[in-house]
């Protein structure tokens, strides 16, 4: 799926991508005794949730497109980047108190959002072998620079 010429699911997976390790951030620095990280962490992760699911579809789209030397990569791409996003579901849903953040910093809801983290960077690294190992969504006509 491009745009104006340039593949739409690497413009959208930026945000979400930063909101979560910012979000993760924040539960680091709850941890280290910053207590006003703990609501902020949250938010960002539940905007990361929301931002994600246009680049999910953008991916999706793309998936069906893919050469079948790349189906392996994006197959596990994919299946991490939506554990991910699971783990983070959780650690929110796990901080919430109805339609209110808990009060107080919940362990299990840091550990699960690490968990999400960690599956994130997993799930990137084989997005980035998509591009740069098997040159996905990469145009061959255009010469460098140009």
């Amino acid at each position: 799926m491009r745009l104006f010429g340039h593949p739409v699911h690497p413009m959208l997976v930026h945000l979400p991508i930063a909101l979560w390790t910012l979000g993760t951030a924040c539960d680091g620095l709850t941890l280290a005794g910053v207590a006003e990280a703990w609501p902020l962490g949250g938010l960002c992760m539940a905007l990361g949730l929301v931002l994600a699911l246009p680049a999910m579809g953008a991916g999706l789209l793309d998936f069906a497109s893919l050469p079948d030397r790349a189906v392996a990569t994006a197959t596990r791409h994919m299946v991490l980047m939506g554990l991910s996003w699971s783990a983070y579901l959780a650690a929110v849903m796990m901080r919430s108190d109805g339609l209110a953040v808990r009060a107080e910093p919940a362990p299990a809801a840091m550990a699960v959002g690490l968990a999400g983290f960690l599956l994130l960077v997993a799930g990137a690294a084989h997005g980035g072998q998509l591009v740069y190992r098997l040159g996905v969504g990469v145009r061959r006509e255009d010469p460098p620079g140009d």
